[in-house]
């Protein structure tokens, strides 16, 4: 099977490995791709966001599938480019993907449909908002969400009123250009934070999917959830308090209401859907879509997911899924994110990094190669994900393959999971306190 796919970074690495260790050969070829993925296959010198190039390379080559990685090309329409050369494309369209492109567009589906979410409001004016945020019905922190892409750096957690006002102001005076110039308030919720990812295949006529197991993102760079908010510095899954009864609350009050939207509104669902959900007091609540795999998120799924990737994506991406359950490998599976100096504010590149070989699987996210070296390239420059029957065992993985790979500044958290194997060991659930 001939697959394109679309990215460069640590998901799309994990992606990769996951394509090619499945019994059915890939031909693979990247865009733009990475010195890691020329390993794999071809790497192609088209960004992302090149839809008219990658159109035309889909045009000419007619791959049997691709493979959409980031957000924004889906936002810009790239799924429907493709898929009107009628080419399988496993990701949403730009009319879906909204969902993820306009955090407005997004709540208004959640309560349109019934989805529990925070209370929030609309504002793209200054003096409506200020006179919003002075008002404020709910207890501080408050949200304040950039309406569009914004890197993952639009959303703030403002402590009170006169933070709340300044980021609105920075916000609406175009601090990410129009994608904060609509800015959505937001009651904050309290809670366990964790990650669904829902394999979607939706139609106004016919619907499939499949919940992958919830996973938990880590977010903060510091050890212990301290300091500035990064892309994910590690994750793990499955959550081990996360029941089979819980599970299903979560698939009956947010998954299926979901798909059943989709349809209702209209939207085509051919990818995956990435639920960000905050487990309260009062059951689950969704915090947003995303209309990709999530990083790192993925590099922990593909440690879990038993099949053979590329044919499960076909399916979806052709409407010929069947909503089965998928099948997994037993165990726990973590990944931890070794970041560069000075992440997130900035990361050094170009920094010599000295690479062994863990007993773990090593995935690329931000490296380059030169006179036959890697050297940091990005923020988030390796991942190391391990599986093992327990949290405990996969930790000590890790741990026991961090020693192999070093560069001046690395920066890495040691506490992935940690959190949750002691409110485990102490008999707590998703419903305690977290």
């Amino acid at each position: 099977m001939r697959v394109l796919l679309v990215g460069s970074g640590g998901r799309e690495h994990a992606l990769a490995l996951k394509l090619a260790e499945g019994p059915t050969p890939v031909e693979l070829f990247a865009a733009p791709g990475s010195d890691a993925l020329k390993a794999l296959g071809t790497c192609l010198p088209l960004p992302a966001d090149d839809l008219g190039g990658l159109q035309a390379w889909c045009r000419a080559e007619r791959p049997d599938l691709v493979v959409v990685g980031p957000e924004a090309p889906l936002v810009a329409g790239l799924g429907d480019v493709l898929s009107d050369l009628g080419i399988p494309v496993f990701g949403h369209g730009a009319a879906t993907a909204r969902l993820e492109g306009s955090k407005d567009f997004a709540k208004a589906f959640m309560v349109r449909h019934g989805i529990p979410c925070a209370a929030s409001v609309t504002v793209r004016d200054l003096a409506e908002g200020e006179a919003l945020i002075r008002s404020w019905p709910h207890p501080y922190p408050v949200v304040l969400k950039a309406d569009g892409l914004a890197a993952g750096k639009g959303v703030v957690l403002a402590p009170d009123e006169a933070s709340a006002l300044a980021t609105l102001r920075e916000f609406l005076a175009g601090a990410f250009g129009e994608a904060s110039r609509t800015v959505v308030l937001e009651e904050a919720l309290v809670g366990m934070e964790l990650s669904q990812h829902v394999l979607v295949d939706a139609t106004p006529g016919r619907s499939a999917y499949a919940l992958l197991p919830a996973c938990q993102d880590h977010k903060r760079i510091f050890e212990g959830d301290r300091g500035p908010n990064t892309g994910g510095m590690g994750a793990f899954g499955p959550i081990p308090f996360l029941g089979p009864e819980d599970l299903a609350v979560l698939e009956r009050d947010l998954v299926a209401p979901t798909v059943r939207g989709l349809q209702a509104d209209g939207l085509e669902g051919r990818g995956v859907l990435f639920l960000g959900v905050m487990w309260t007091v009062s059951g689950p609540k969704l915090l947003e879509y995303n209309v990709r795999f999530g990083d790192p998120e993925t590099q922990v799924l593909m440690q879990l997911l038993d099949e053979d990737l590329a044919p499960l994506l076909l399916a979806v991406a052709e409407h010929r899924f069947e909503g089965r359950a998928l099948h997994l490998r037993p165990g726990c599976a973590i990944t931890v994110v070794l970041a560069a100096e000075d992440y997130p504010m900035g990361a050094r590149k170009g920094v010599p990094i000295e690479l062994g070989l863990p007993d773990c699987t090593v995935i690329h996210a931000g490296t380059r190669r030169a006179e036959g070296r890697w050297l940091t390239n990005g923020g988030r420059v390796l991942n190391l994900a391990a599986r093992a029957p327990d949290r405990a065992e996969a930790r000590a993985r890790i741990e026991a393959g961090l020693p192999q790979i070093a560069w001046p500044g690395m920066q890495v958290r040691r506490d992935i999971g940690l959190r949750a194997l002691e409110h485990l060991r102490a008999g707590r659930g998703v419903r305690d306190p977290w």
